[in-house]
């Protein structure tokens, strides 16, 4: 039975002598204090699950647990979305059922388990990988092995999640939430009701370089033998970051950053907060930009394109890669001059931006234009706002990056229309 509500009880007592309104009130009061239990107990439920991957080299494969503990049915149905070309070999308590790409599991009401295997390695179209386990080590993303879910539950109610590991002997693991030493590692997103583990991990005989820079705790790690720069990367890190704070503020405040040789991919690939970076590619290349910041702007926030606006999202990556590199000092005012005329070069031949592949010309020509639409925003708001202020709003509000919001955004900054975003060559403008 719900409390009852002390201000309508008081309105409808009859007109009666004060020392009887008292003591009705004083009745009401006490129903308030007894039923204070089931106030408490009317708080959104919690219930709590536990990840466990067995890496298993020999195999090839990943076998995954997910356990779940609750004590009032808080979680009734979770509907895992699966690769079937990866996922494999469900079992579980309760109840599960299979349909095309997903997987329901409705679990005892006091909890259970939900068992699957993974196929760690995954190709890209290129023939190299994404994902691989080898016998000295395995590179791959956390959300690969924990299928993300849909939940039926009792309302408000959310997850507290841990997770944990079994590797082979020798081997140590990182991941963005801390280096595996045997307890489980706790699990956060704020974001989300139905935690799962994410970001990139990196398991083997590892070689590890660990530092401070500008408040945020670097991880850079990868597998002993693979050649990776890890020294070069940390000192890339120490002169760049603080000048990349200045326009994403709200940079995560540990970066794991891992990498490997052939046969991964010869690019780089960014998570929430980590990233992979093959290690034969340049700390800088002869363009003047940076791989490795330029995965550091998708995780700072510039990661999700809305429909045909993968050049903003690539191009403002390519873009504050090389400003940041130029702002800190990295390269001189001459250099960053002649990358822009060598972007400018690239871009020639360039129709559309908003194309399905925003490959290498495609971004150089949407840094060349989002160049231009900095200065317009300089000059309109004679040097209050610049395309700084734009990104961080992008950044910030975690949705998908459209045409429509960067115009509305830099427009609403300079304050007046801006003819440079007539200008861009775009099949349709939204």
């Amino acid at each position: 039975m719900p409390p009852p509500n002390l201000t309508l009880g008081i309105a409808r007592l009859p007109m009666r002598p004060p020392a009887m309104r008292f003591a009705a009130v004083t009745v009401l009061l006490l129903a308030l204090l007894a039923a204070g239990p089931d106030i408490a107990s009317a708080e959104p439920p919690i219930y709590d699950l536990h990840y466990h991957a067995r890496l298993d080299p020999d195999s090839g494969e990943a076998h995954v647990r997910i356990q779940l503990t609750q004590s009032q049915h808080a979680l009734r149905e979770a509907r895992f979305n699966i690769d079937e070309d990866r996922h494999h070999g469900f079992d579980g308590d309760g109840e599960l059922v299979a349909g095309d790409g997903v997987v329901y599991w409705r679990p005892p009401a006091q909890g259970g388990e939900f068992r699957l295997r993974v196929r760690v390695d995954r190709q890209r179209g290129t023939g190299s990988y994404d994902a691989r386990i080898t016998p000295e080590w395995a590179l791959l993303r956390a959300d690969h092995l924990f299928p993300a879910a849909r939940t039926r539950s009792l309302a408000g109610a959310h997850a507290r999640a841990t997770v944990s590991f079994e590797l082979p002997a020798s081997w140590s693991l990182e991941s963005r939430y801390g280096p595996w030493r045997g307890e489980p590692l706790v699990v956060e997103d704020p974001e989300r009701r139905f935690i799962r583990p994410t970001g990139w991990l990196l398991a083997g005989d590892l070689g590890v370089r660990r530092d401070r820079v500008a408040g945020r705790e670097l991880v850079v790690a990868a597998p002993v033998g693979e050649g990776a720069r890890r020294m070069d990367a940390l000192a890339l890190l120490r002169w760049t970051l603080p000048a990349l704070l200045e326009i994403f503020p709200d940079f995560p405040e540990r970066l794991l950053v891992v990498s490997a040789g052939d046969p991964m991919w010869r690019g780089g690939l960014s998570g929430p907060e980590s990233l992979y970076l093959h290690a034969d590619r340049p700390m800088i290349n002869e363009r003047g930009t940076s791989t490795l910041l330029h995965e550091l702007v998708h995780v700072a926030g510039i990661v999700q394109p809305g429909p045909g606006a993968g050049w903003i999202v690539e191009g403002l990556a390519d873009y504050y890669s090389l400003e940041v590199l130029h702002r800190a000092g990295v390269i001189s005012d001459r250099r960053h001059r002649l990358s822009l005329e060598t972007l400018t070069r690239r871009a020639e031949g360039v129709r559309r931006l908003d194309t399905r592949d925003a490959g290498g010309a495609v971004t150089a020509r949407a840094v060349i234009e989002l160049s231009r639409i900095d200065a317009a925003i300089r000059e309109a708001s004679e040097e209050h706002y610049s395309l700084d202020d734009v990104a961080r709003q992008l950044a910030e509000a975690r949705e998908p990056i459209t045409y429509a919001r960067l115009r509305r955004l830099s427009e609403s900054l300079a304050g007046q229309p801006l003819p440079v975003f007539d200008e861009l060559p775009l099949s349709r403008r939204r």
